[in-house]
């Protein structure tokens, strides 16, 4: 259990009980599809593996998560408890908080591509085709340069080396670009017509793309907060 603070109040408590703003990350990785150790590590960059390990038994302990075993035994995956999902409204109203207060658009050093695909691959709909897709990524500026999103009817993947599938559509454009895109600071449609994003490949596929993505669950409170800015 965590140390009981001096102070008799609800948001101390609580402030001990969920310990640091990995903790809350660490909920939010799960909360969005990420059960396994490794992927909500690969969720979380610069955390360490022993600090994502020591936060895990921590917010177990204080029932928040508990560990499931997987179909073969061999593993486990972590699952929210009834206290963990009733952190769902906090987390989001931290975010929609942010974007009203201080969430202006991403500096070229908080360009991350791989992280922002690997944000792209929960959002993938159900509007894409049967069968498997394999859409190319190459980013004009970033330190990761090319990646690929494979989707099947079974999972959706990330690969920042060349999974060796058929390219059903190339994308280039900025990473930084993307990352406004994802947000909701620019609409994807719009950076396909200017020629900021260009697409590759089929007509009928290229013109999904837009559907096959859903944006950040932030995207609508950015938009709102830009239109509402003038």
């Amino acid at each position: 259990m965590p140390v009981v603070p001096a102070e008799y109040c609800p948001v101390s408590i609580g402030a001990s009980v969920l310990g640091d703003r990995w903790s809350l990350l660490i909920v939010r990785e799960i909360m969005v599809g990420s059960s396994q150790f490794s992927a909500i590590l690969r969720g979380l960059p610069g955390l360490s593996r022993s600090l994502l390990a020591a936060r895990l038994r921590h917010l177990e302990a204080v029932g928040v998560l508990t560990r499931v075993p997987t179909g073969s035994g061999r593993t486990h995956e972590y699952r929210l408890t009834e206290a963990g999902e009733d952190l769902h409204e906090l987390i989001y109203a931290l975010g929609r908080w942010t974007v009203r207060w201080w969430f202006p658009e991403p500096a070229p050093e908080q360009v991350d591509n791989a992280l922002l695909l690997w944000r792209m691959r929960a959002g993938v709909t159900s509007a894409l085709p049967e069968g498997r897709t394999t859409i190319q990524f190459d980013f004009t500026d970033g330190e990761v340069r090319r990646g690929w999103i494979v989707a099947t009817n079974a999972e959706v993947s990330v690969c920042l080396h060349d999974p060796r599938f058929p390219v059903d559509l190339s994308v280039t454009g900025s990473g930084r670009l993307w990352h406004q895109i994802w947000f909701g600071h620019r609409q994807l449609e719009d950076a396909i017509a200017t020629g900021e994003i260009l697409v590759e490949g089929p007509a009928k596929l290229a013109r999904a793309l837009p559907k096959w993505f859903a944006l950040s669950p932030f995207s609508s409170d950015v938009l709102a907060a830009k239109s509402a800015a003038g």
